[in-house]
């Protein structure tokens, strides 16, 4: 029975590991990196290596009493490996943009070929060969599979998903449904396009609304208040040597300590802030959820430098 319940168990968690490897496959083949995704994920992981014995180097190098040099080590590893993760998905972030952007301007300019006595394939041909980005590409893909006799409504479905944007599958969807309705579909795609400008436009009056508010987020959570905390532990380690030169007996500060709960409150600061600008932006806690390891990472340097500057004001005016 446990025999049983173990094999269960391993099953459920390789299924599970299966599952978010395919997963970040996907992500990444619509990111529209050219490298293999196994060669990706190795160039990566040997750079978290080095990364990581370069920051335990520098830790010895220019040694800190409150921090061991595993610490900098283990989060300079992860930091960095966890770019396996963040850049595929911020690139593919980028690449949906950057189609919804053209996908108004691209749908109108296959409605007027249509208008003009052009056939579905002549105009995604031309639309392919025009400037729209990585919409272009994506279109000149499924153009091959429209050459080779594959169906408008499953090419044009294809195409939309592999994009990834949840717009042009929408748009997709009604698009397929008003032709097989048998409404015109130079005239579907010139009403849809409408629609995907209005909101485009609603998506950039928002996020210019909300650019003050996501400025100060960052400040604050990356810049000033890791600054602030790395400054002023240096200040209580040089009180705190100033008591034990002062007050023979006294206990010592317990930098160390206050280090880890600061660097702790930092990456939940960090954490905090990625999901406000996602709501803020987006309206979604998870929208950011793939720069928090570059956020946690830059929070931590910017802390690290406010213990530097503070070192090098104070000097060693806290020894005895």
């Amino acid at each position: 029975m446990v025999k049983n319940n173990d094999e269960s168990l391993f099953s459920n968690i390789e299924y599970k590991v299966k599952t978010s490897y395919y997963e970040l496959e996907k992500n990444y083949l619509s990111s529209g990196i050219k490298m293999p995704f196994t060669t990706f994920i190795i160039a990566v992981f040997v750079g978290a290596i080095v990364v990581g014995l370069i920051g335990y180097y520098l830790s010895i190098v220019f040694p800190n009493n409150e921090s061991n040099p595993f610490t900098y080590a283990i989060i300079a590893f992860f930091s960095v490996l966890s770019l396996a993760v963040v850049i595929p998905l911020n690139m593919r972030d980028s690449r949906i943009r950057a189609v919804e952007t053209n996908l108004p301007n691209a749908l109108r300019h296959i409605s007027i070929i249509l208008k003009a006595g052009g056939t579905i394939e002549s105009a995604i041909d031309e639309v392919a060969r025009s400037n729209y980005g990585p919409l272009s590409d994506d279109l000149l893909k499924g153009l091959t599979q429209l050459q080779r006799g594959r169906p408008f409504e499953e090419m044009f479905m294809e195409v939309a998903t592999d994009t990834g944007s949840k717009l042009f599958k929408r748009t997709a969807i009604i698009i397929n449904d008003a032709k097989k309705s048998g409404a015109g579909l130079a005239d579907a795609m010139n009403a849809i396009a409408d629609d995907s400008r209005e909101v485009n436009r609603l998506k950039r009056e928002r996020l210019s609304r909300t650019t003050m508010q996501v400025v100060f987020i960052y400040a604050s959570s990356l810049g000033i208040s890791p600054m602030i905390f790395g400054f002023s532990l240096t200040i209580v380690g040089f009180i705190g040597a100033g008591i034990a030169c002062a007050v023979p007996g006294a206990p010592a500060s317990q930098l160390g300590f206050l280090n880890t709960v600061l660097v702790v409150f930092l990456a939940i600061e960090a954490i905090i802030g990625a999901m406000a600008v996602g709501v803020i932006q987006e309206g979604r806690f998870l929208r950011h959820v793939s720069r928090i390891p570059l956020m946690i990472l830059i929070s931590i340097t910017v802390f690290e430098i406010g213990k530097r500057v503070g070192t090098f004001i104070i000097g060693n005016g806290g020894s005895c």
